[in-house]
C-alpha cells in the first residue's frame, strides 16, 4: 500500500519531509500523553506563560500521585490496583481501605524522616 503527503515544500526531498513528518508525530504523541496522563484535556490560556503554568502544575501533581501510588503499593498486596484505578478512587474518595490506611502510614513515615532530617533548622 502506498500512501503520500501533500505538501507545497517543493525545495524539500521526499526524505527531509518525512523527516519533518515524524518530528511532528513525536509532538502529537507528546500532547496526546498530556491530554491522557496529566488531565488536561485543554490549554485554558494561549500565552506561553500560561501555559508553561498549567503544564507544569499538572505535571506536578502527576509526579506526586506517581510517588503516592507507588510508596503505597509496596505496603500492600491485594487488592491490586492500577496507577489508573488508583487516580480514580482516590479522586473520588472511593479507596479501599487497605489502600487508604498504606497510604496514610507511607505519608506519616515520610513526614515523620523529613522533620526529623530537618530539624537542625529550625
Amino acid at each position: 500500500m502506498r500512501s503520500g503527503v501533500v505538501t507545497n515544500l517543493l525545495n524539500l526531498s521526499a526524505e527531509a519531509i518525512a523527516r519533518i513528518y515524524k518530528a511532528r508525530w513525536g509532538i502529537e504523541s507528546f500532547f496526546r500523553w498530556i491530554k491522557q496522563n496529566l488531565n488536561v484535556p485543554k490549554l485554558f490560556g494561549q500565552m506561553p506563560n500560561a501555559v508553561y503554568n498549567q503544564l507544569f502544575a499538572a505535571l506536578i501533581a502527576y509526579v506526586l500521585i506517581q510517588w503516592l501510588y507507588q510508596k503505597t503499593k509496596l505496603a500492600i498486596r491485594l487488592p491490586a490496583l492500577s496507577l489508573v484505578a488508583f487516580q480514580r478512587t482516590l479522586l473520588t474518595v472511593t479507596l479501599p481501605l487497605v489502600w487508604l490506611d498504606a497510604l496514610t502510614t507511607s505519608l506519616h513515615e515520610y513526614f515523620a524522616l523529613s522533620r526529623s532530617s530537618l530539624s537542625f533548622i529550625g
